[in-house]
């Protein structure tokens, strides 16, 4: 119904003749009349200008859909030949300059200017589905150029400047162009490279395509190298399925998820870590199968499997660089992070990978009394065979290490085998915390800019 009633306007505007045009007003009539009928549609508020109409194309233009806030056009040009339009036919559709606003609301996601768009049935009261919206264009194509997305939720707010082409025939597919862009971020902006995604829908309406990210550089927010990836993603009975792959250019980080976001069972909805990997001094942490919940927000526990991380590198950290270390350690360490942003440090465990040496400044474990000053002695060149670390937070971002040591020093009871326990605090969550992050909670970096 809307195919023609467009089509007998564009028709009789089209061939009314330059005497017509002279004579009577019609663009006003024209404006009046698509108007009125595209209010019965469901949609209200409805503004724009025609621009021209003729035998080959038809362009109106400043369009606005919608009262609060609308969804706003520059221009939208319609292209046919006669033939075409007489048969019932419109080639493409161009739009211009296409601002479309994505709210979040108690009701879930709604597109600005088009919340109370409605199937014609008089006893229907759901929205439109995607499949039924792209069902109503009368046209072949539609391309959209020069236009910006921007999403506005309780957890997220941005402006993504972005392309699209959709194309009915003779395939239902889509191609879209996120273009690069900055956002603000805590200690600086970051860098969205290019985004493209190309899908194609089968017979049954379902989706299915790919997408890729040319490049993310989080500059000061987070101390990591450029990433790019890309995956896969399908849309099936209004549920968006997301998968693929982020990594470094070195592979040193990198990270694998599925995400799941249905618009009508919002509970099912979460982004799920099948794998992430970074460097910490020297050695490798990693960790799988976290599952983020994005519609009720609680606590997430990472377990942060450690390899061939520095002893060195590590004690130093700890002990404000008064202890020297040969030898690498390993074992799990569970984080533990939380809706508001902060994070602990559940019990853990570390091992020696060998057997190495430790050295450490006297002055690195207070007190002074023969025991202390025994314990001193040893540690001042410590050969061990047995090195373990129990590890976790004592409030705060503070952390407690208790190390239980085996091993003997050539200058001490004459190199008889000793144990020690010895306990360290420091504060080493900042650079685990900051890189898991990205994967689970990337609003948190996020200051977003005004769009």
């Amino acid at each position: 119904m809307i195919k023609r009633l467009f089509l007998f306007l564009i028709v009789l505007a089209a061939f009314g003749g330059a005497a017509a045009y002279c004579l009577v007003p019609w663009h006003s009539v024209l404006e009046k009349r698509i108007t009125a009928f595209l209010q019965t549609r469901g949609l209200q508020n409805i503004a724009f200008n025609i621009d021209s109409v003729g035998l080959h194309s038809a362009t109106f233009k400043n369009i606005a859909i919608g009262g609060e806030n609308p969804l706003l056009l520059q221009s939208v040009t319609a292209q046919y030949n006669p033939k075409e339009l007489i048969d019932g036919n419109i080639k493409d559709l161009t739009l211009s300059a296409l601002d479309v606003q994505i709210l979040e609301t108690d009701d879930g996601w709604k597109i600005a200017g088009l919340e109370d768009l409605r199937p014609q049935s008089a006893d229907s009261h759901d929205a439109f589905s995607l499949n039924e919206l792209i069902d109503m264009l009368p046209f072949a194509s539609v391309n959209i150029t020069d236009s910006q997305l921007r999403i506005s939720g309780k957890t997220i707010s941005t402006a993504l400047p972005f392309n699209m082409k959709l194309t009915k025939l003779p395939e239902l597919s889509v191609t879209m162009t996120i273009n690069a862009t900055n956002l603000a971020a805590v200690n600086s902006d970051i860098a969205l490279g290019i985004i493209k995604i190309d899908a194609h829908a089968d017979v049954q309406k379902n989706w299915n395509g790919t997408w890729s990210l040319e490049s993310l550089d989080a500059g000061k927010a987070m101390d990591i190298p450029i990433i790019s990836g890309g995956g896969s993603l399908s849309f099936v009975e209004d549920a968006l399925n997301l998968s693929g792959d982020l990594a470094s250019a070195d592979k040193a980080y990198s990270g694998s998820f599925k995400a799941l976001y249905d618009l009508k069972v919002a509970d099912k909805n979460a982004v799920t870590l099948s794998s992430m990997t970074f460097p910490f001094k020297e050695g490798i942490i990693s960790s799988r199968n976290i599952v983020i919940p994005l519609k009720d927000r609680k606590s997430i526990t990472l377990q942060m499997n450690i390899q061939k991380v520095s002893m060195d590198a590590l004690l130093q950290t700890l002990t404000g660089k008064r202890v020297t270390a040969t030898g690498t350690v390993s074992g799990i360490v569970p984080v533990i992070l939380k809706p508001d942003g902060s994070y602990s440090l559940g019990k853990g465990n570390l091992k020696a990978d060998s057997e190495g040496l430790i050295q450490m400044s006297a002055d690195a474990i207070p007190g002074d009394n023969e025991q202390v000053a025994l314990v001193r002695e040893v540690l001042e060149n410590l050969h061990y065979s047995v090195f373990s670390a129990g590890v976790e937070t004592t409030g705060g971002k503070g952390m407690v290490v208790r190390l239980s040591l085996e091993g003997s020093n050539p200058d001490v009871y004459d190199g008889r085998l000793i144990k020690l326990n010895v306990n360290l605090t420091g504060d080493i969550l900042d650079f685990i915390q900051q890189n898991a992050m990205l994967f689970t909670n990337p609003e948190k970096l996020l200051e977003q800019k005004t769009p």
